[in-house]
């Protein structure tokens, strides 16, 4: 009997003590996660659902911290300008380092800088950021809506060329993994539950979700030394079908914020790349990307600009091109005249 108390005194010792440094981890990533954000909703993660954490980018200290039950809030106290004297019209536009601009040179400028120069009856507010895919922009939106900027008339959406960032070096980072390969997942009962325990401990645990990302941040910089390529060449068609789904995912989000807070003109557009990088994108991830644009377009009430084959862009590329995606400055400028005259034909409010 001696024996036997002994051993259960021991492994309800052993509990404690895993138990005691399990809380005391869990404790030290969350007072990580707030000396980046200064955020106090980092320490209801878990217990209050309405709290996300994103992990963009830990060794740059990229993290955000939303909290839905706010963003849903603040979508009635938008403010809107009914004002008929108003003279402008408020575009948003979000994409990457191809809408973000000047990146061919000094004077590279961007096509947004260019079509304000254009038309002096919008005001445009460009939210774009180098490397960012349209996870990163969805969480532009939300924090724009809790801090109650002025509402846009026209929100134009350019995610493409970054959108394989999710399965980068054949890493998939992104949050709607569950989602989007629920099916699949389910005919496999025992892989199923493995993924069902990672999504549990990713919504409540926060060093779960450091420890998750630094470790796939580490697979890929050992696959990148391996392969030295951006497209691994062990991506599969599930992967960049993947890839064009969690576009999908994360702009439909994007389209229903819009619409809550009252816009009613969102342009879905395309933007074009080097020949060589089209013919070399279009059966890996451009097609997979297309399908998706059809299912927004049927989906909601949105419209679509696409630019890539655009025969203004097929010649003369080393003059428009400084790589396979980013522009110059005049390559920029055919942009801003194509989106100047489809806005102008397609929004009867703009001239």
């Amino acid at each position: 009997m001696k024996v036997k108390k002994n051993i259960l005194k021991e492994i309800f010792f052993s509990i404690f003590i895993f138990l005691i440094f399990f809380s005391l981890i869990e404790i030290i990533g969350r007072f990580f996660i707030f000396s980046i954000t200064k955020n106090l909703d980092t320490f209801a993660y878990g217990f209050n659902k309405n709290i996300q954490i994103n992990l963009n980018h830990l060794i740059k200290l990229k993290v955000e911290v939303i909290n839905l039950k706010k963003v849903n809030d603040s979508i009635q106290k938008f403010k809107i300008d009914n004002s008929k004297q108003k003279q402008e019209k408020n575009i948003w536009i979000f994409g990457g380092s191809t809408t973000k601009g000047n990146i061919c040179g000094d004077n590279a400028s961007s096509w947004p800088k260019e079509l304000e120069k254009l038309n002096n009856k919008i005001n445009i507010k460009n939210f774009s950021e180098y490397g960012i895919d349209s996870h990163g922009s969805l969480q532009i939106i939300q924090k724009l809506i809790i801090n109650q900027q002025i509402l846009p008339d026209v929100i134009i959406w350019t995610h493409k060329f970054n959108e394989i960032n999710v399965i980068y070096q054949g890493k998939r980072t992104d949050p709607n993994n569950l989602k989007i390969q629920e099916e699949e997942y389910k005919k496999r009962i025992f892989y199923y539950q493995i993924v069902k325990i990672d999504h549990l401990l990713k919504s409540n645990l926060i060093f779960y979700k450091i420890f998750k990302s630094i470790l796939i941040s580490t697979n890929r910089k050992i696959e990148r030394n391996i392969s030295k390529e951006r497209i691994h060449p062990k991506l599969t068609f599930n992967d960049f079908k993947f890839a064009a789904k969690n576009f999908e995912i994360n702009t439909g989000n994007v389209i229903e914020f819009s619409e809550k807070i009252g816009v009613k003109n969102f342009i879905l557009l395309s933007l074009p790349s080097r020949k060589d990088f089209e013919k070399k994108m279009s059966n890996l991830f451009f097609d997979h990307y297309y399908n998706s644009i059809n299912n927004l377009t049927k989906n909601y009430s949105v419209k679509f600009l696409d630019l890539s084959n655009n025969n203004l862009f097929l010649d003369n590329e080393s003059l428009l091109f400084c790589d396979e995606v980013h522009k110059t400055r005049k390559a920029n400028i055919i942009i801003a005249r194509l989106v100047n005259l489809y806005i102008k034909n397609a929004l009867n409010f703009i001239k």
